[in-house]
């Protein structure tokens, strides 16, 4: 199988995830796409203020050091792709016709989605021959959206999970490959779990290629009537995160 990994440069969970799948699977990945951090919508000032926001001015210094020293000194997609022999491709917009051209060229059977914040569309989703399949770390159908290892803690739930699923053009909506539940530590912050569920997003990756490869595959459902949606925490949210406790590192 011949595989396409589209994932952002991110230097805190997503080098996990990819330094574990890769250690079992990376002779099957033809290479890894990197995409922009933001949306075509958003600018990178955007995020900032964004997170800003959320943070609150010391939190946001705090994790700020906290990124850059990851960004130095701590693996990076680009360093774990060089470990592996992995090539590396630039994807500014997934849906461009140059990228899917480029995907045609490569061959690929399967597309694996790592925190991606570009949509998928139709002619991308059908191209591969086994679809694409995105890696959530949320419990669907619910906590469908941005940042689920915020929003259980936000809400004090004692457990979590990682999905693997299907994707199709409605977010985290495909049916469901496997998932694995994750509980949720009493002194957890957000970036503690965030690096966890990476970790066990990994090998189930790793389980979906296999049972895909083989055509094993049991479809679970992710039923629409039972989802939740969350998007990125408003500033009265991330305060209110933060008077109740909650630590985002």
């Amino acid at each position: 199988m011949h595989i396409l990994i589209i994932a952002q440069d991110e230097p805190f969970a997503v080098p996990v995830l990819l330094d574990e799948f890769l250690a079992s699977k990376a002779e099957q990945v033809a290479a890894i796409a990197i995409a922009p951090p933001t949306s075509a919508e958003e600018s990178f000032g955007q995020l900032l203020r964004r997170w800003w926001d959320a943070f609150g001015p010391a939190t946001f210094v705090k994790y700020g050091l906290h990124y850059l020293r990851h960004k130095l000194g701590g693996p990076r997609v680009r360093s774990v792709a060089r470990k592996w022999d992995v090539p590396l491709i630039p994807a500014p917009d997934l849906n461009a016709p140059e990228f899917l051209d480029g995907l045609r060229e490569l061959h690929c059977d399967l597309v694996i989605s790592v925190a991606c914040p570009q949509i998928f569309r139709r002619e991308l989703l059908e191209l591969p021959r086994h679809g694409c399949i995105n890696v959530h770390s949320g419990p669907l159908p619910r906590y469908r959206g941005q940042l689920p290892s915020f929003w259980v803690l936000f809400n004090h739930e004692s457990e979590t999970a990682v999905t693997v699923h299907y994707m199709n053009e409605r977010l985290d909506d495909g049916a469901i490959i496997l998932q694995e539940p994750v509980p949720i530590a009493e002194d957890e912050t957000q970036a503690s779990l965030m690096r966890r569920c990476k970790r066990v997003g990994a090998k189930l990756l790793a389980e979906a290629v296999e049972l895909i490869q083989a055509g094993k595959v049991v479809p679970l459902p992710n039923p629409r009537e039972e989802a939740t949606y969350y998007s990125f925490p408003t500033a009265s949210e991330a305060r209110k995160f933060r008077r109740q406790g909650g630590r985002w590192v």
